[in-house]
Parts: C-alpha cells; structure tokens; sequence
C-alpha cells in the first residue's frame, strides 16, 4: 500500500473518530439539512430560504434546504421526527404541521416529539379570488355565492389539515355553507391551480398572494385577523362578516426530540441574528411576509397554545381523530 493511501486512510478513520465521539460543544462538523415539508415556491419555502441564507452569515456550516413535501406537511416533519436527534437534519414547523394532528391520526405528536428551535414567521390568514372575478367584490357576495351553490365554490389550500383548510370548515360551520375544499401539495400548487381558472378561491396567507397582489392578479376578499390589515387596510376581517375566524400561518424550525439544547441554541441563535439583519427584513418585506422571531422556550410555548386551541376546534367541528 503507497503512503499516499495510508496517509488517506488515516485521515479518513480519524474523521469518523472525531464525528461518533463529538460532543454538542464541538457542534456542527458538518452541513445541516433543513426539510421544507412543502413543495417549492410557496410561503414557507420563500421564508425559508429567505432565513437559512442570511443565518449562514452566523452559523459555521452550510444549511442545506430540500423540499419534502406531501400529507400537509406530515412527510417531511415526519421524517426530521425520526432522523437521529444531532442537530443535522432539522425541518420548518409550521401552524399546518400542528392542525393537521388534530384533524387526524398522524405520525407524530407535535408537542412531545420535537424540539423547538424558534419561530420566524407569523403570517395572517386569507381569502382571495381572482381580480377578473366579477362574482365577488366583497365578502358578502362570497358567503351567498356559497350559500345559493352548495359544493361548488372551490377553495384552494396548502393540503388536508392544514390552517387553510380548518378555516374553510370553520367558515362552512359559522356561515352555515358549503364550501368546497381542494388540497395540493403546497402554496405553489395552489396557487397555480387558482391562476389557471380550475379553482374559485385561496385559502392562504397574505406572503403566499403579495406577489400576485402586487401584480394584481387578486383581490383579496377577507382577512382572519381581529383588526384590519395596515398592509391592506380596506379588506375588512371575517369578524367584520360576522364569521369568528382569526387564524395566523405560524412558522418555525423544530428538531428531533432529545436534540441537545446547546445544538438547538446555536441553530436558535443564528436565525435570532438573521432576524434582524437589514438584508433578511429587506427581503422579507418585499415578499410580503411578516417576520416574528421567538427562541425555543416561547416558540415551545406557542405550539403549545395552538395544538390546544386546534384540538378544540376540531372537536367542536366533529374532526378530532
């Protein structure tokens, strides 16, 4: 054997020494890999990689961003679930990766089987319908467009449990319609669909339709929020409807549980930094989506909070698994 191998071998060995006995203090050696569980081109991708792009100006390895989409968010989230808890394969934890739990029976618990690492996005709820669309002008006119068609207003959503599609069932139960929900693969899907004239409206987020707003390819219709969007400030709420609907598209990053809470605050930190980066609130703004940054305790206490609120509202709505 030439020296040149031996020398290669040994380097070799030494690395993979170093790798099974690292502790979290020697964390990362390595890229990470950040699953999308959405399919490419919607809010949470465009987040994501908006944030992993300028955390990596403060974290020491590359953050790797793959696209896992399917189940609403499940596929992916359930496949960080079960990777080995190092802090190298982490994914974005969403508001649909919690709802979907409590609408169905899932494969992994969103409040015990994850680690939190923050929260990076909080994105208000919507509805919007195409702005050649002359049925609709207001969101009177979408309540008795449904109410006179049962099943055959179509609404678009990011996938079976998600936020978007509670809120259709909530509306259908409030309003006493029948809307009809249609589920893709992510906010890109969806909103190719509802471009091409196969859906009626989306159920989305304002990030998911600004760039189509400002285009104005939309009208958006309704807001779930208490009070009135200062980015769109002649859109009344649903509440103004006299629907009860206040629902926000919470987004974040969570690890497996059992994650060392020193790998989880590194990871935690470098988006803390990112959150208030001039160029990732620059980028940020010109997509549309409102930046929130909470750390792992509070993010934790969030989901928390909303696993709660959706498990009761599922039950109310005769959903809950």
């Amino acid at each position: 054997m030439t020296t040149r191998k031996i020398v290669t071998l040994l380097v070799i060995s030494l690395t993979a020494l170093c790798l099974i006995g690292a502790s979290p203090k020697d964390y990362p050696l390595r890229p990470v890999q950040l699953i999308v569980p959405f399919a490419a081109g919607g809010g949470t991708d465009i987040g994501t990689r908006i944030a992993v792009k300028v955390a990596e100006k403060y974290f020491p390895k590359p953050i790797v961003v793959q696209n896992v989409d399917g189940g609403g968010s499940e596929v992916g989230v359930s496949q960080m679930v079960r990777a080995k808890p190092d802090g190298y394969t982490v994914a974005g934890f969403n508001s649909a990766s919690i709802t979907l739990t409590t609408m169905r029976k899932a494969s992994y618990n969103p409040v015990t089987d994850v680690s939190p690492i923050c929260l990076v996005v909080s994105d208000p709820r919507l509805y919007a319908v195409r702005a050649d669309d002359a049925r609709f002008k207001t969101a009177k006119d979408f309540i008795q467009y449904a109410r006179g068609n049962p099943e055959k207003l179509t609404i678009g959503t990011s996938g079976a449990g998600t936020s978007g599609h509670l809120s259709i069932l909530v509306m259908n139960k409030v309003a006493q319609i029948k809307a009809k929900p249609v589920h893709f693969g992510g906010a890109g899907e969806s909103k190719a669909a509802f471009l091409g004239g196969h859906i009626d409206a989306l159920a989305q987020t304002y990030g998911e339709v600004f760039t189509m707003l400002k285009e104005g390819k939309v009208k958006v219709i309704a807001v779930a929020t208490d009070e009135r969007m200062k980015e769109l400030p002649d859109v009344p709420t649903f509440k103004e409807a006299g629907i009860n609907l206040v629902i926000s598209s919470n987004r974040g990053f969570a690890a497996p549980k059992a994650t060392p809470p020193e790998i989880v605050d590194k990871l935690a930190e470098a988006f803390k930094k990112a959150s208030t980066d001039p160029e990732y609130l620059e980028q940020m703004a010109k997509m549309g989506l409102p930046a929130k940054y909470l750390g792992p305790a509070d993010f934790g206490k969030l989901i928390k909070e909303e696993f709660d609120i959706y498990s009761e509202l599922s039950k109310d709505l005769g959903l809950s698994k």
